[in-house]
């Protein structure tokens, strides 16, 4: 049986990701939306039923899985823009009623096939253009097989020392601040 995420279009957007100015009919009423200010920013918003459509940015995870015996971190390679074909640490949104922990496990199983466990946040910052609030968490596999999600094109280890650089900013400084702590606490040689 096919799973409908394998079907998304390389073009895949999902909706909330449409500026304000893409709105055009009301999603609950379909009647048309008109512009308002609130507390000083222009907002969409229905004149007939109330809805008004509040830019918001999304909460998302991404999860540095760290195997300490092999000094090795888990990268994926991105099946979906934005850049597809890149590394990152696997991670992606919250879903409603998850925690932000649950969701960071639940990402990695679903992109790697692995399940860990979380050891700790590693910290929680804004993408550079502000529409995400990433948490990224340190964690360690304690079970479940390696193979490719169907967001990802691949999953594999890479020595921490030597992983190439990551598709998102945020990635690569994450990486930089483990590589830091690490080179602070386990031997090299």
């Amino acid at each position: 049986m096919s799973d409908a995420n394998e079907e998304k279009p390389n073009n895949f957007v999902q909706w909330r990701h449409a500026p304000a100015s893409q709105w055009i009919y009301c999603p609950l009423c379909r009647e048309p939306l008109l512009n308002h200010t609130w507390d000083g920013r222009e907002r969409r918003y229905c004149p007939h039923c109330g809805f008004v459509y509040w830019e918001r940015a999304l909460p998302a995870v991404a999860v540095l899985v760290f195997e300490p015996s092999r000094k090795e971190i888990l990268l994926v390679t991105r099946r979906y823009p934005p850049f597809v074909g890149g590394l990152t640490f696997p991670g992606g949104g919250i879903e409603l009623g998850e925690s932000v922990a649950d969701a960071a496990v639940r990402e990695v199983e679903e992109e790697t096939g692995l399940v860990v466990s979380l050891d700790r946040q590693f910290g929680t910052w804004s993408t550079p253009s502000n529409d995400t609030i990433i948490t990224f968490f340190r964690g360690h596999p304690i079970g479940g097989q390696l193979q490719a999600g169907t967001d990802a094109q691949e999953a594999r280890f890479y020595p921490w020392e030597e992983a190439p650089s990551l598709a998102f900013s945020l990635h690569n400084m994450v990486l930089q601040l483990f590589r830091m702590e690490m080179r602070m606490t386990i031997p090299t040689s």
